[in-house]
Formats: C-alpha cells, sequence, structure tokens
C-alpha cells in the first residue's frame, strides 16, 4: 500500500512541479511553441516519468528541471535583445503568396506542397491565391493569410521592430534605409532606434514609438 501513496505522492509533486517551471518560463499558446520549447518540454517529462518510474529520490530530477527552466530564461532574454538570435533559434516566416502570386522556389524550399496551400487557403474562407494579398507560412508552421479585401499593409512584415530595421522588407518594397529614415524624421522621429513598431501600411505608416510614448500614430506616406 505505502508503494501506491508514494506513486500517487510523486505524480502530484511532478505535476506542481512543472506548472511552476512552466510559469517561470513565461506564456506561449501551443501553436507558437519553438522547437527549442518543445526540446525543453519533452526533456522535463522524461526527466518527470524517470524519477517516477525509478524508486530514487524525486528531488533528484528537480536540479536539472531548474537548470533547464533558467536555461528557458536566458535563451528567451537572448531571443528579445536579438533578432538575429530569434531567427536562429526559432527560424523565419516566408511569404508564400504575394498578391495572388504563388512563390514556388519557396515552398520548394519550406517542402510546403500545394495540396497544402490549398487547404490552407480553403481554412481561411479564401477559394483561390488570386484573392490573397499575402499568405505567409509562419514558424510554427500554421498559414497566415491576409485577402486582398481585407489586407491594409504593403508588406506583412514590420519595416522596423523592437529598432532593428528589417532589410529584406524594405528591399521587397523597393525601397531603402535612407528612404525610411526621411520618412520617420519628416514626423519627428529622429531615430528609427526609438521606434518599436513600424508598418508600412496602404494610407501611410503605422508607428509606436517605444516605451516613452504608448501612442499609436498615423504617419503621412
Amino acid at each position: 500500500m505505502s508503494e501506491y501513496f508514494n506513486l500517487i505522492w510523486k505524480c502530484c509533486l511532478c505535476y506542481f512541479i512543472i506548472i511552476l517551471a512552466l510559469r517561470i518560463m513565461g506564456k506561449r499558446e501551443v501553436g507558437e511553441l519553438s522547437i527549442f520549447d518543445i526540446v525543453i518540454y519533452l526533456v522535463m517529462s522524461e526527466l518527470l516519468a524517470l524519477s517516477i518510474e525509478n524508486n530514487g529520490s524525486i528531488l533528484k530530477s528537480i536540479v536539472p528541471i531548474a537548470t533547464l527552466a533558467i536555461l528557458q530564461i536566458v535563451i528567451s532574454w537572448i531571443q528579445l535583445k536579438s533578432k538575429k538570435a530569434r531567427d536562429l533559434i526559432d527560424g523565419k516566416s516566408s511569404i508564400i503568396i504575394h498578391n495572388g502570386h504563388i512563390n514556388q522556389d519557396v515552398m520548394r524550399k519550406e517542402r510546403y506542397t500545394i495540396d497544402d496551400l490549398m487547404q490552407q487557403l480553403r481554412d481561411k474562407d479564401a477559394c483561390t491565391p488570386d484573392e490573397v494579398a499575402f499568405a505567409v507560412l509562419e514558424n510554427s508552421g500554421n498559414l497566415s493569410v491576409l485577402t486582398k479585401n481585407k489586407c491594409k499593409v504593403k508588406h506583412p512584415y514590420p519595416l522596423v521592430s523592437d529598432g532593428i530595421i528589417d532589410e529584406q522588407a524594405l528591399k521587397d518594397i523597393d525601397k531603402d534605409q535612407d528612404w525610411l529614415k526621411h520618412v520617420l524624421a519628416n514626423e519627428g522621429v529622429d531615430d528609427y532606434r526609438d521606434v518599436f513598431l513600424c508598418l508600412y501600411q496602404k494610407d501611410g505608416m503605422f508607428v509606436i514609438r517605444k516605451e516613452t510614448d504608448s501612442r499609436n500614430e498615423l504617419l503621412s506616406n
């Protein structure tokens, strides 16, 4: 009987340990988990499973689990500070459709079939690619679809994100840093590094400054 009580005790303790670890590491939806997140969770679950199956002390599993939780926090902090780190760990999203044109090179690179694409479009209530302004294959594997009648942006990616200019996004719209800096300067933004978010909309720039100014401003193009 004592063995059963010991098993119940271990299961309850493991439950609270994993909940505490997940709370410490932060909130993310299951569909938004990166490969790194999934590996961390799998290793944690395996460590806890071994501690339940074996007769040894469950406290021996707490040390590696705490180590993994700290590692996850450190990696998340690095990703927060560095876009290159985010791209390296989480990968980059890819534009599959632009104004009805399917980028077949990107599909081959991502090993994304036309059947996958059409299924995702139907799920998003788009009958044909011609209805789509942008279809972006996200890091999670989900396809984000912006239809032409609802899309307000000229490019799905921010031109500036947390003070970092997206050079590829500028290249896609045939613009450069000088143009971006000029537009921002005309509206009183002296340094693009002060910009938290900058979207290129059809009717102008949508800009949110960092911390000191939480108001959303619509800048004229």
